[in-house]
């Protein structure tokens, strides 16, 4: 892909980053993947408000990819339209973290990583430092001695808040959450990264090295495919088993697990230096390399039984993108930057890329459910500036 096409694509993304704050507004909420890319339009139907949750509910960790664009968007343009924009939900950040902690879960560096660090490192803003090292504490506190792994999902004291539906209170978000970690942590983990280099204060890099280091004993198969999920003994830490929530079954191999792993694992690297990490980042990427060869967008599921439809993930794709181009940057890995051109460049077909500006949603065929989803569209984006501008990325 030639670099005036992706300049081309860069402006398809600021331009549908615009038109989706003017769809947000004031009100940034969690909101649902869908068939038609309209993200916004559950707000007006009854039968999808439950879904549409606010930003200070335990279960959200998506609104930031939205603020994520915004902040990709005003790295570009310097417009102050964007910091505008970005600051008026300021408060919202502030008072999760401040007055609500324990309404949080593992997904602290999804939300706080696009906004709090990428506001602090665009325009020196020490309020949303400080929003962002809170954030950090939090995070840490779900570090489990016993197993060392960071904790997924649900209230550490394991209490439902009152505002969750009682449908809701039965998912396994809350009832299967003891003893539990997930691949996802591994683009959580920077969030500790950033609070030791920013503080001085190794505290967080330790337990984010830890939970590193737990990921290459338990969840990386000796082939290098990946679990979604691992579960520990409770109370003794002691290892029972990979398990699934996302994937097709236990033993399968869940795409965009692989990515998070990928990117993960190089942003570790980025800022530990330490080998294993960027051996591992390799080692991740040549496999799911090998399981995209023929059709560069991965289905769903590598491990995807024959009789079941080969739904393809375009937000697995783009994740895995900007992990090859972190590889790339930190290596000189030219393999990786190959690839993530292929990918780029495949995703920006119109079997994939929607480019109605009218239309909020970027990326076809996300989660291998055939819907637009925000992550997949901010991880686009993300990749696109990655491969042209070289800029410091929030993670």
């Amino acid at each position: 892909m030639s670099k005036k096409s992706m300049e081309q694509l860069k402006k398809l993304c600021i331009d549908k980053t615009l038109n989706n704050m003017n769809g947000i507004k004031t009100n940034l909420r969690e909101y649902s993947s869908c068939k038609e890319g309209n993200y916004f339009e559950e707000l007006t139907n009854e039968k999808h408000k439950n879904i549409s949750l606010d930003l200070s509910h335990i279960f959200v960790w998506t609104p930031s990819f939205f603020t994520g664009m915004a902040c990709l968007a005003y790295n570009e343009t310097n417009k102050p339209m964007y910091l505008k924009w970005l600051n008026c939900f300021y408060d919202k950040y502030y008072h999760k973290i401040f007055d609500t902690p324990m309404n949080t879960m593992h997904d602290l560096g999804f939300l706080y990583s696009p906004y709090s660090v990428a506001l602090y490192k665009l325009t020196g803003d020490v309020n949303q430092k400080k929003v962002a090292i809170k954030a950090a504490e939090e995070l840490a506190k779900r570090f489990m001695v016993k197993g060392n792994y960071i904790r997924a999902w649900g209230r550490l004291d394991d209490k439902i808040p009152e505002y969750v539906s009682e449908e809701l209170s039965k998912n396994h978000f809350f009832t299967e959450s003891k003893g539990l970690a997930i691949i996802d942590s591994m683009m959580n983990i920077p969030l500790l990264y950033w609070a030791t280099e920013v503080t001085g204060n190794s505290y967080f890099a330790d337990i984010a090295n830890a939970h590193a280091h737990m990921t290459l004993k338990y969840f990386i198969r000796d082939d290098y495919s990946v679990y979604h999920a691992y579960r520990f003994d409770e109370k003794t830490g002691e290892p029972i088993g990979g398990t699934n929530y996302c994937g097709y079954s236990d033993e399968s191999y869940w795409a965009r697990g692989a990515a998070w792993a990928i990117y993960g694992f190089a942003i570790a690297y980025r800022y530990t230096h330490k080998a294993e990490y960027i051996e591992a980042a390799n080692k991740l990427a040549n496999e799911f390399i090998e399981n995209i060869k023929e059709t560069i967008v991965p289905i769903w599921d590598f491990r995807l039984p024959e009789n079941e439809k080969p739904n393809k993930d375009t937000s697995a794709a783009a994740v895995a993108a900007c992990g090859f181009i972190e590889i790339a940057k930190l290596t000189d890995n030219g393999k990786m930057l190959i690839w993530a051109d292929r990918i780029i460049e495949k995703l920006s077909e119109q079997e994939y890329l929607n480019e109605d500006i009218n239309c909020p949603g970027m990326l076809k065929q996300s989660n291998g459910r055939d819907v637009y989803w925000i992550c997949g569209d901010y991880f686009y984006m993300e990749a696109i500036y990655k491969r042209l501008n070289d800029i410091e990325i929030f993670w």
